[in-house]
């Protein structure tokens, strides 16, 4: 007896839904080893890259680094983490998408670009971060019966 199940439906259409408000914001100047302790200090996987605008004041996203980031391009190379900034390891530009955008657009960039993360924003602001991982918990997957094999 094989097992079938299938697809139902997103519980939520919405990536304002569904994004994870909690995440860290850090400078791009920000040596790699006080991210990774805030990572682990805030319990994270990601961190938004943002640089100063002198002329606006403003804190402007202008990357991104995870925690794999951290491993495969600073440890695994064995570059200094107390030496190597954020701004040298980050992924950019930044892929954003908007928090009023649906959660099929949002598996749509995901899979076009290959990443697992990807900001979201409302009003030009990043108010947190949707995942490959979060989109998935919100897919309801029904059992439909068993098959002979």
């Amino acid at each position: 007896m094989a097992e079938h199940f299938i697809l139902v439906a997103l519980r939520h259409d919405r990536v304002r839904d569904i994004v994870d408000t909690v995440f860290v914001t850090l400078d791009e100047n920000t040596l790699v080893a006080e991210a990774a302790r805030a990572l682990y200090k805030q319990e994270r996987r990601t961190i938004v890259v943002t640089h100063l605008n002198a002329s606006t004041g403003q804190r402007i996203p202008v990357g991104i680094v995870t925690e794999r980031d951290i491993i495969f391009r600073v440890v695994a190379q064995n570059r200094g983490p107390f030496k190597i900034e954020l701004k040298d390891i980050m992924s950019a530009p930044i892929i954003t998408i908007d928090a009023a955008k649906s959660v099929e657009e949002a598996k749509t960039i995901l899979n076009k670009h290959q990443i697992n993360r990807l900001p979201v924003v409302h009003d030009s602001s990043i108010i947190g971060i949707v995942t490959t991982e979060r989109i998935l918990s919100n897919v309801s997957i029904e059992k439909h019966g068993e098959t002979e094999s």
